[in-house]
């Protein structure tokens, strides 16, 4: 009986005593450097495997592993708006058309570029629009719906190619 008292102990005491592993955030890479600016800083290196990460607003561009813990949302929409929006054509050439369901109140549609700059501005005045983004070259934009308060609604990235 004292045995399998020893045996509950020990069972009951084992977890506490194993020493799990840590994992450190950390790049090995063969290159790479940081560049900054007064208001800005941007970090690079070679030979990692590339995880995107874009924001607007406070300009976040993030690729690899060197940001712990910051999440951004490409396809975002807001939980207590709920806002039903179609953007076509994804890829686009020149024109991009939104296609929104109701309106239910002041809309604008701003689009940014990959380095979190706004690039473009329009208010939306009907549920139909489209935008002629024929200039523009050939990358990956954020596209936002933001509501009368700047409150960004919806979001989506869209490729020219």
């Amino acid at each position: 009986m004292k045995n399998k008292s020893y045996l509950h102990l020990l069972l009951l005491l084992f977890p506490f005593s194993v020493i799990a592993q840590e994992v450190n955030l950390e790049v090995v890479a063969t290159s790479g450097s940081t560049f900054e600016t007064a208001n800005n800083q941007i970090s690079w290196t070679l030979g990692e495997v590339v995880i995107e990460t874009f924001s607007t607003g406070s300009f976040t561009l993030t690729q690899g592993f060197h940001q712990p813990g910051l999440l951004v949302a490409l396809d975002y929409a807001d939980p207590v708006l709920e806002l039903s929006v179609k953007v076509y054509p994804v890829p686009f050439t020149s024109f991009v058309n939104l296609s929104f369901d109701e309106m239910l109140q002041e809309y604008s549609v701003e689009l940014y570029n990959i380095n979190g700059s706004r690039i473009h501005t329009e208010p939306v005045i009907s549920p139909e629009i489209q935008l002629d983004l024929s200039a523009l070259p050939a990358a990956e934009y954020i596209l936002t719906i933001t509501a009368a308060d700047n409150k960004i609604i919806r979001s989506f990235k869209i490729v020219k190619h």
